[in-house]
């Protein structure tokens, strides 16, 4: 698969102060950006303000520098040398699966949205498929039906499948136990994105705060996720093509998460030029329903745990946490697209985002 956490050592001295520095100069600059879109639709002259807006975002920059060391340009990602797939390069499949709704909060469903995605060789998912039959096959009888969440965790009963086993509690345990042996010891690399709706919708979308982010929560999610995978792919040694593989949810929805794919392909994104995201992935997802024994039951499981850490504001410790940590994608500080998970917005969580870091391998300097 050629995914490995890289560390990498730091000097943090000096560090805490030009990071609360750029933390208060990012605030200002929305303001002064909100400023900015309220006199311009008072067809008030805009000049001063633009000026000042520039100068806040240049000296939030300069702290940056200062607080995290050099700051990647957006194309840190060398090129392999002509067409991905005339290179032979094996291939790192990255199975993705969504928690909660994209859409705009409605009435009953949660605040958030959650990608969780795993990053595997394809030997790795023969043998995760053949281990996963293994437990089926002892515990159901049978293999031709997909693990699901939030039925297992929640004990229930879905297309036959009683995840509650006739409310037999030693054998829920001992399923459990299964399922978490069954991800600790697959070898695979993890990433997920949780996006907070209502403070996404009040502080960036409604206020214009940042012009280069999707406006649309999926697309964001999508490009939050994709930024970090391409960012695994580029400095983890051996080189490997990226190949993304989505749960078909029918053949609109499919077609939406491939156009969106496309868009990100054709104009990269405002971290990661487009050139660096055609030269490590494949040009187009692939789908596939859930039927039998696959890696996406991984990506399933991180998903609903992705969907559950955000709702508890970074704070919780959702059913298979603690199998997934150690596997999260981390080079260098974790910081500016070198950690495999992302929360948006984070800016009231700093902390526990941060102290999640440092426990999955980061190189963080102490607070």
């Amino acid at each position: 698969m050629g995914l490995t956490n890289q560390s990498r050592q730091g000097d943090p001295n000096g560090r805490r102060i030009t990071r609360r520095r750029a933390n208060l100069l990012s605030e200002a600059g929305r303001i002064a950006r909100v400023l900015e879109v309220l006199l311009e639709r008072a067809s008030f002259p805009t000049e001063t303000i633009a000026m000042l807006v520039a100068e806040v975002a240049e000296q939030e920059r300069s702290e940056l520098q200062r607080s995290y060391g050099h700051i990647e340009p957006r194309t840190r990602f060398k090129a392999s040398g002509g067409h991905p797939l005339h290179l032979g390069l094996p291939i790192s499949h990255l199975y993705v699966d969504e928690s909660g709704k994209s859409h705009k909060k409605i009435s009953g469903a949660s605040d958030c949205f959650a990608l969780g995605a795993i990053a595997i060789s394809e030997e790795e998912a023969t043998l995760y498929r053949a281990s996963a039959d293994d437990i089926k096959t002892r515990f159901f009888g049978r293999t031709n039906f997909q693990f699901h969440e939030p039925f297992m965790r929640k004990r229930l009963q879905t297309k036959g499948i009683d995840y509650s086993f006739s409310k037999d509690e030693a054998k829920q345990i001992a399923f459990d136990e299964e399922i978490h042996d069954l991800i600790t010891r697959t070898n695979f690399v993890a990433f997920g994105v949780g996006i907070r709706k209502s403070a996404f919708e009040e502080d960036f979308v409604k206020k214009g705060t940042d012009p280069y982010l999707p406006t649309d929560v999926y697309s964001l999610a999508i490009t939050l996720l994709l930024e970090r995978y391409v960012d695994a792919l580029a400095n983890s040694p051996p080189t490997a093509l990226g190949r993304i593989r989505f749960e078909s949810q029918g053949p609109r929805e499919d077609a939406q998460h491939q156009l969106e794919f496309a868009k990100l392909l054709l104009d990269g994104s405002q971290w990661v030029s487009a050139s660096a995201f055609q030269s490590h992935l494949e040009t187009g997802m692939r789908f596939s329903p859930k039927s039998g024994s696959d890696p996406s039951e991984l990506s399933d499981f991180l998903a609903r745990d992705m969907f559950e850490w955000t709702r508890s504001a970074c704070t919780g410790s959702p059913k298979w946490w603690e199998g997934f940590c150690p596997k999260v994608y981390a080079r260098g500080d974790g910081r500016m697209g070198k950690f495999g998970i992302k929360i948006f917005p984070d800016s009231d969580i700093r902390e526990q985002i941060e102290n999640h870091r440092r426990e999955c391998g980061a190189n963080l300097p102490e607070k």
